[in-house]
């Protein structure tokens, strides 16, 4: 491949073409530094920012379980056995 000094000297004939490739270098110099930003902003998440992590699109973790609790089998509500209270009916409430 020819260096940036050997292409150059070839079109030294026409200073359009010169002045292309300067075009051509200083954009793909331009582009080259916002690829490298973009790429930097695509690699946050919610753990090295200050982003929430309703943000996080790409995640490759699993969460956290929500508790580890296991059930135990009984049912909900008093359990058979248990004697309870209840307030009791009253002729004058106030």
């Amino acid at each position: 491949m020819l260096t940036r000094e050997e292409i150059l000297a070839l079109c030294a004939s026409n200073p359009e073409v010169i002045a292309y490739i300067v075009s051509l270098e200083t954009q793909i110099k331009e582009l080259t530094e916002r690829l490298i930003a973009l790429e930097s902003r695509l690699n946050q998440n919610s753990r090295n920012s200050s982003r929430p992590p309703s943000t996080d699109f790409f995640v490759k973790e699993k969460p956290n379980p929500k508790s580890l609790r296991k059930k135990s089998g009984k049912k909900p509500g008093g359990q058979d056995g248990h004697p309870g209270t209840t307030l009791e009916m009253v002729d004058d409430p106030e």
